[in-house]
C-alpha cells in the first residue's frame, strides 16, 4: 500500500518537473503495486488519467488482460523483482529527508540525519560531507553505517578522503562516478585510493543558487558497480534539498549567535548580581543587608525583564525570518523589517543592561562600605559635627545643617553606620525636600533619655504625602527615579538603625511643613 502510494507520488513529482520518461517508470510501478494490493478502482483511475505513462503495460499485455488476470499475473511475480529494478526510488527514505529538513535547523543534528539517509539510499559503506566555510573547505561529517563523526577538520589536512576526487568535483561542479576504481587510471596516484582501494565511489556537488557550497562523497568498499543511475538520481534530489537545509541551518546558527552576543551583557549583569548577593549574605558584620537580595532582584527586574522580552521577540522574528527563507517567500520588505527590528532591539537591550549595570555597581559599593564597620566609644555631638562638615560640599549657599544638643554625651556604637544614616537622610532631603533648590534649613538634635539616645533629624522642605509615609523605608521605593533615585537610601537607613545600631526610627511629615525623623539608639550596643 505504502509502496504503491509512494511510487504514484514520485511519478506525479517528476511529471510536474516535465520529466515524463522518469515519471512513467514510477507510475508503472505504482500500477503494479495497486494491482498486487487488489485496488481495481485505483488501477482504473490511473488508466484513465495517465494512459500515456502506462502505455508500455498496455502494449505488454496487448490490452487483453482484465483486472483479475493482471492481478494474478502480478501476484505470481517474484516479490523481490521490483526491488532489483535500478529505477525504483525509495520514497519512504525521500520522505525521511524532507522531514529532516523541515524539522531540524540545529546544524549538527541535521548533518547527522542527512548523512545517515544518504548512506542508506545510496548503499554506501562510508560517506563524508564537505562544506565551504567562508572560503575554507572543511570536512564537516565523516560517517559509516553505524556511526557519524561530527568534528570539522580542514579538507587539506585530511588523509581519510581521496583529495584528487574531491578537487575534481569542486572544479567541474559535476557528479563523478567511478564504479571500478581498479580500471580507472585517472586518479591512480591518489594516496588514499592506493592505500584503501574502495571498489566504487561517487562524489556529488551541493549547489545552491548556482554557487557550490559543498560536496557529498560516498564509497563502497566491497562491491564494484555499486552505484547505478538510480543512485545518481537519488543523490541529485538529496543534494538539492540538502543545499537548502544546510544554508538554513547555517543562517539559523549565525542569527542565534548574534542574539547570544546581544544578550551577553545581560548574562554578565546576572553574574554580577549573584556575586553581590553572595557578598551581602556572607558578610557577618552586615547580615541586615541580606534583605537587599530580594530588593535587588525586584529593582533590576524592569531593565532585565525588558531585555529578556526584547531578546525573545528578536528570537521569534528570527525564526519567522528563517521559515520565510526556507519557503522561498523572503521579500526585501521582510528583510528590511527584520533588520530594523534587530537594530531597535539592540539599542533597547544596551540601554536597559546599562541601567542594570549601574544598579549592580551601586549595590557593590554599598556592600563594601557597610561591611567594614567597627564599633567604638565616641562623643556623639562632635562626631555629628564632623559629619555635617563633610556634607557641606553638597549644600548650596541657601542650605544649612545645624547640630544641637548635649556636648557631653558619649556612646559606644558604630560611627560608620551612624555616618551612613545621617548622610542618607541629608541626601534624601536635598533630593526630595527642595525640588526647586529653594532655601532650606536642616537640623540635628541629640539628647539622652536614661540609657537611650534620641537623635532627631528634620528639614523644612516640601514634606511627604501621607500615602507615601508607610512606604518610604521599603527597598527601591522612590518618587524621583527620573532624577537617578534608586529608592535604597532610606531603606539602608532603616536597616542600619534597627540592626546595626540596635534602635528604632520613626517619621512624621506634613505637606509644606517639612519632615522629621526620630531615631532612638542605646548608649552602648551589645
Amino acid at each position: 500500500q505504502e509502496e504503491a502510494l509512494g511510487n504514484e507520488l514520485v511519478a506525479k513529482l517528476y511529471l510536474d518537473w516535465g520529466k515524463e520518461k522518469i515519471a512513467a517508470i514510477y507510475m508503472q510501478e505504482a500500477y503494479y503495486c495497486y494491482a498486487r494490493w487488489g485496488a481495481k478502482a485505483k488501477t482504473d483511475q490511473l488508466e484513465q488519467k495517465y494512459p500515456q505513462l502506462l502505455a508500455p503495460i498496455f502494449q505488454e499485455t496487448q490490452s487483453s488482460l482484465n483486472f483479475d488476470q493482471t492481478l494474478n499475473s502480478i501476484q505470481s511475480f517474484d516479490t523481490g523483482s521490483s526491488s532489483s529494478s535500478p529505477y525504483i526510488l525509495d520514497l519512504v527514505s525521500i520522505i525521511k529527508v524532507s522531514q529532516a529538513i523541515s524539522q531540524e535547523i540545529e546544524f549538527n543534528t541535521l548533518t547527522s540525519k542527512l548523512m545517515n539517509i544518504v548512506l542508506e539510499n545510496a548503499g554506501a559503506d562510508k560517506g563524508a560531507l564537505i562544506l565551504n566555510n567562508t572560503g575554507t573547505w572543511e570536512i564537516i561529517a565523516q560517517c559509516e553505517k553505524s556511526s557519524c563523526l561530527l568534528s570539522p577538520i580542514p579538507l587539506n589536512d585530511a588523509d581519510t578522503l581521496p583529495l584528487s576526487i574531491i578537487n575534481t568535483v569542486k572544479r567541474t561542479k559535476k557528479i563523478l562516478l567511478i564504479n571500478n576504481i581498479n580500471q580507472n587510471t585517472s586518479f591512480s596516484g591518489d594516496t588514499y585510493l592506493i592505500q584503501n582501494s574502495p571498489k566504487s565511489l561517487i562524489c556529488t556537488p551541493i549547489i545552491n543558487q548556482g554557487q557550490l557550497i559543498g560536496l557529498i562523497y560516498l564509497e563502497n568498499n566491497f562491491i564494484a558497480e555499486a552505484f547505478t543511475s538510480n543512485h545518481i538520481e537519488i543523490l541529485k534530489l538529496l543534494s538539492s534539498q540538502a543545499a537548502i537545509s544546510i544554508e538554513n541551518a547555517q543562517l539559523y546558527n549565525t542569527l542565534e549567535q548574534k542574539v547570544q552576543q546581544r544578550t551577553a551583557e545581560l548574562s554578565k549583569a546576572l553574574e554580577d548580581l549573584k556575586a553581590t548577593q553572595k557578598q551581602l549574605v556572607e558578610s557577618e558584620k552586615m547580615a541586615a543587608l541580606g534583605g537587599l537580595v530580594a530588593g535587588v532582584a525586584h529593582e533590576i527586574n524592569t531593565p532585565i525583564g525588558t531585555s529578556i522580552t526584547v531578546a525573545s521577540t528578536l528570537a521569534d522574528e528570527t525564526n519567522n525570518f528563517i521559515k520565510a527563507l526556507a519557503q522561498g517567500q523572503l521579500k526585501r520588505s521582510v528583510l528590511n523589517k527584520y533588520l530594523e527590528l534587530a537594530g531597535e532591539s539592540t539599542q533597547l537591550m544596551l540601554s536597559n543592561l546599562g541601567r542594570a549595570g549601574e544598579l549592580i555597581q551601586s549595590f557593590k559599593q554599598i556592600a563594601a562600605d557597610q561591611s567594614n564597620l567597627e564599633h567604638r566609644r565616641f562623643n556623639l555631638k562632635e562626631y555629628l559635627k564632623e559629619i555635617a562638615l563633610s556634607l557641606a560640599p553638597q549644600f548650596t549657599t541657601d542650605h544649612t545643617l545645624t547640630v544641637e544638643g548635649d556636648e557631653t554625651i558619649k556612646i559606644n556604637s558604630y560611627p560608620g553606620a551612624l555616618a551612613q544614616v545621617v548622610t542618607n537622610l541629608v541626601t534624601n532631603s536635598l533630593i526630595h525636600g527642595y525640588p526647586a533648590e529653594e532655601t532650606g534649613k536642616l537640623l540635628l538634635e541629640v539628647c539622652q533619655e536614661s540609657d537611650k539616645i534620641k537623635i532627631e533629624y528634620s528639614d523644612d522642605g516640601c514634606g511627604i504625602e501621607e500615602e507615601n509615609l508607610g512606604k518610604i523605608f521599603e527597598p527601591f521605593f522612590t518618587t524621583a527615579r527620573s532624577k537617578g533615585g534608586t529608592g535604597l537610601g532610606l531603606h539602608i537607613v532603616y536597616n542600619l538603625v534597627t540592626q546595626k545600631l540596635q534602635g528604632t526610627i520613626e517619621v512624621n511629615s506634613q505637606i509644606g511643613l517639612g519632615t522629621r525623623f526620630v531615631i532612638t539608639i542605646p548608649l552602648s550596643v551589645n
